[in-house]
């Protein structure tokens, strides 16, 4: 039996899932996707991750190692990054995307990191006993992923309003203080609340990189490299030339 006709038939039995599914990767992420991980075997992680490893191993990573220091634009998929640490944008449960094969950034990374991730931030956010505000960061494994880590952040829901601006500053703060903390050189944000949260890019770009450039020239010790990542070209040009005008 292949790994990935195993994980399915072992998760389709964890979620009491009892009509035919089929034996592709699009299925299993799909069940990663919805199930909570409360005590999942050991043998399923072993396989998940053969079967994520060999998906990765059949796409081109970039490593950030080769990008210059200082700030760097990128149009790409985040996780196929190289980098000490990446940025994700979560919801306040924390707990990954549960919409099967949703395309949205948390859904990609947890659903190519593994479901360890989750596991983890069950445990994180079980201890904690609310769910999370926008504007803090939380820090798991990258496990599968070609980075070591992954910080876990909630950006505001746009409203129009000056806290949404201030909470979007203290998620790009709260994650370069933390990279900057754990000695990191390298970290890799995507656009943090421009998806479903609906805030616009050029604003909220204006906000990413100026919290960037005053954190690197005023508090910086450790990071070396600071990476936007963005999935459009009209986000990179919103980026680009914004970036222009600070002269990064």
């Amino acid at each position: 039996m292949t790994d990935i006709k195993w994980c399915i038939d072992y998760l389709k039995d964890y979620n009491h899932i009892n009509y035919d599914l089929s034996y592709d990767w699009s299925t299993l992420r799909k069940l990663l996707n919805i199930t909570m991980p409360i005590n999942i075997s050991d043998e399923f992680y072993i396989k998940q991750d053969r079967i994520l490893k060999d998906i990765l191993s059949r796409k081109d990573i970039i490593d950030v190692a080769t990008f210059s220091n200082g700030v760097s634009l990128y149009k790409g998929d985040i996780t196929l990054l190289k980098a000490d640490a990446i940025v994700n944008a979560c919801n306040s449960q924390m707990l990954g995307c549960f919409v099967p094969g949703h395309h949205c950034i948390d859904n990609a990374i947890h659903s190519f990191a593994g479901l360890q991730v989750r596991r983890d931030m069950l445990k994180i956010m079980k201890m904690q006993g609310h769910e999370e505000e926008s504007g803090h960061v939380k820090v798991s494994s990258a496990y599968n992923l070609p980075s070591k880590y992954i910080f876990h952040t909630v950006g505001p829901i746009y409203s129009g309003t000056f806290k949404d601006e201030t909470d979007l500053a203290s998620c790009y703060y709260s994650c370069l203080r933390k990279a900057d903390e754990m000695g990191l050189d390298s970290i890799v944000f995507c656009s943090l609340s421009t998806g479903i949260f609906g805030f616009p890019i050029e604003k909220a770009s204006r906000i990413a990189i100026k919290c960037v450039d005053l954190y690197l020239k005023e508090e910086n010790k450790n990071i070396k490299k600071v990476i936007f990542d963005v999935f459009n070209d009209n986000d990179y040009k919103v980026y680009e030339n914004n970036m222009k005008e600070v002269k990064l």
